[in-house]
């Protein structure tokens, strides 16, 4: 996650340094530049966080093609999403102190209330809404869902570990889960894509 929100730091530096300008004056349509640049993060995050899907036997969780696949998969559109938004940010952002620290103070909270590192269970309503209104939320959660139909849990222990995500006690289906990260990271794309367009 954090690999793939940096790599939109190089927009800003770029802009810094001026070859930014030289970038926008390119015989190519500056979309490009934009997609290039969220694919690129993307990749490069992907394949980071194979290192810790390898690591998955350490922690009790066997090797299997389905876990590899849909966990890559799933880190992929979380690489590109998360790329769209700092992509978004650093076309408006012209210092790198300020890229930087906005960045820390928006993707931390995101973090912390996705349920990457803590279970969700029995949150205080307030920050129940905070979780559900957290983008990073529907991208853990399917992972979370493929590691847990790998390993042999309790039903208590499964429940309390992996309740999923409800709106007003319906439960979100995990293809629906996928589809908001997807719509998330094209409309911080599109959105990316116009503010380079009508940028200098």
């Amino acid at each position: 996650m954090f690999i793939a929100m940096f790599s939109a730091a190089s927009i800003v530096w770029d802009r810094e340094f001026g070859f930014l300008r030289e970038m926008m004056v390119a015989p190519v349509r500056r979309s490009s530049i934009v997609i290039g640049k969220c694919f690129g993060g993307a990749t490069v995050a992907s394949l980071q966080g194979v290192i810790l899907i390898l690591l998955a036997p350490a922690v009790g969780v066997p090797y299997s093609a389905s876990l590899i696949l849909g966990i890559f998969v799933l880190q992929l559109l979380l690489a590109f999403s998360i790329t769209a938004f700092g992509v978004m940010v650093a076309a408006r952002v012209t210092q790198m102190q300020s890229f930087m620290g906005l960045m820390q103070m928006i993707v931390m909270p995101m973090f912390f209330l996705s349920g990457a590192l803590f279970p969700v269970t029995n949150l205080p309503g307030w920050l129940a809404f905070l979780n559900r209104i957290d983008p990073l939320t529907y991208a853990v959660e399917p992972m979370r869902r493929i590691v847990f139909s790998h390993i042999n849990l309790s039903a208590e222990a499964e429940k309390a570990l992996n309740p999923g995500i409800t709106w007003f006690g319906w439960q979100v289906p995990t293809a629906l889960e996928i589809a908001t990260v997807i719509g998330l990271g094209l409309i911080m794309l599109a959105i990316g894509i116009w503010e380079f367009n009508r940028g200098e």
